[in-house]
């Protein structure tokens, strides 16, 4: 594949080469060997075993950048290495004709060896070492947005245990494996940060303070923290608060919520409310929060024609209520009151890009159906770390290009693109080095 069937012609010829050598552009490909092999070390091979772990990974992350099954991606870089490779190919007593790739089976079964443990460490070293790479390359700020959500995957084995859940959401299946993920959000750039495979009983709050404690140890500072209303904790606020971080998450609605509301609408008060909550009653330490509530009418409406409705007696004041929400956060108004409330709420709403985020990476490869959790992770993984590639090439490329230009943005089909074209140049160049 040339580079011109790859990039737009505005990008050509910018000295943007340096970027798409195979040493940076496959570098965190590098890394991810690097750490599983470095832990494969007391797993016993046998002594006539002729493939390298390296070998094993090649063909699972090659399978994840085109988006093939492992098996017709094995077949497809035998195929590739046979053909590049001078003599007669070796057959065997019984018809098998010798492999250059291992087989899928055998990827599968290397695969499965590595535990879940192990994943979960590989995947934090893996992704830890691509927002230091974003960070350096100036693609991200050290002061970030962390967004954090949930994510269901459908399950349709046989399997009861703590690992697999209940859901209604899904079609076909009442199971799912639920996955809790982590994104920064830093200068217009979302990387994925994180994930934690959610097991049954399982409390989030610990893994949230895990993964923020340890973004903060390698030297990241918080903003604001974006969740869903499902995070609503006092305790949470307050961990959050002692690394210097804000909250920004959805209100419940209580019934004291309700009545600020109604407040509101009937001219009481403003638009943005003090509120004091505390943690569930019978825990061993108390913790009571203020916070700030600011309301939001619903799409489709306004703050404004509500409360002009409610006074003309067009609208009743319940109903008037339902069409507003409320957000909540620790950060203290700053400048005129509704201005900052009107930012605040604004800025929210780039919690979904989290969310968007999860379906670009169903996008990259179809769903797994294997039945091993600690296979499933490794592939969730890969697709993170081909993720937050796109987005730190597309920021790279955007800085290189000129001002007056108007191509298209760097997607994601041109990034596995040029994945793919620097993955077959690494085999070229390894299979001379072995010749």
């Amino acid at each position: 594949m040339r580079l011109h069937e790859i990039f737009p012609s505005p990008l050509r010829g910018l000295g943007i080469k340096s970027l798409l050598s195979n040493d940076n552009i496959l570098a965190f490909f590098k890394k991810f060997c690097d750490e599983i092999i470095s832990r494969m070390w007391r797993t016993k091979r046998a002594r006539n075993s002729r493939y390298e772990d390296s070998d094993f990974l090649k063909v699972f992350f090659f399978s994840e950048i085109i988006g093939r099954s492992i098996q017709d991606t094995s077949e497809m870089l035998n195929e590739y290495q046979i053909n590049r490779k001078r003599g007669r190919r070796k057959i065997f007593v019984d018809g098998r004709r010798k492999r250059m790739v291992p087989h899928q089976t055998e990827v599968n079964k290397y695969l499965r060896r590595i535990g879940l443990a192990k994943a979960r460490t590989i995947l934090r070293k893996c992704l830890d070492f691509q927002l230091k790479e974003a960070l350096e390359k100036n693609i991200i700020s050290q002061k970030v947005n962390v967004l954090i959500d949930f994510t269901e995957h459908p399950y349709y084995g046989k399997r009861e245990d703590d690992m697999i859940k209940g859901t209604n959401r899904q079609k076909g299946t009442k199971k799912m494996r639920h996955y809790l993920g982590f994104s920064i959000l830093s200068r217009n750039t979302q990387l994925f940060a994180g994930l934690e495979h959610v097991a049954k009983g399982q409390s989030k709050i610990p893994l949230i303070n895990n993964f923020l404690f340890h973004l903060f140890d390698i030297g990241f500072e918080f903003e604001f923290v974006m969740m869903d209303r499902e995070f609503y904790r006092a305790e949470l606020i307050e961990e959050i608060k002692s690394m210097g971080g804000d909250c920004l998450i959805p209100a419940k609605m209580y019934k004291k919520i309700k009545k600020m509301i109604e407040e509101y609408l009937n001219g009481m008060s403003g638009r943005t409310r003090t509120y004091r909550f505390s943690s569930a009653p019978g825990g061993r330490n108390k913790c009571v929060q203020e916070v700030y509530l600011i309301f939001n009418a619903k799409r489709g409406h306004s703050l404004l024609g509500l409360k002009r409705a409610v006074k003309k007696g067009n609208l009743t004041l319940e109903d008037a209520r339902k069409k507003i929400f409320t957000i909540m956060t620790t950060q203290k108004p700053r400048g005129k009151e509704s201005s900052w409330a009107s930012r605040t709420s604004q800025f929210y709403k780039k919690r979904w890009n989290i969310e968007t985020g999860f379906s670009d990476l169903n996008r990259i490869n179809r769903r797994w159906k294997s039945n091993h959790d600690n296979v499933r992770y490794l592939d969730m993984l890969v697709r993170m770390l081909l993720y937050n590639s796109w987005k730190m090439n597309k920021k790279l490329f955007g800085k290189a290009r000129k001002p007056s230009s108007r191509s298209r943005a760097w997607t994601l089909n041109q990034n596995n693109d040029i994945l793919t074209r620097s993955f077959y140049s690494m085999e070229k160049k390894s299979q001379r080095e072995i010749g």
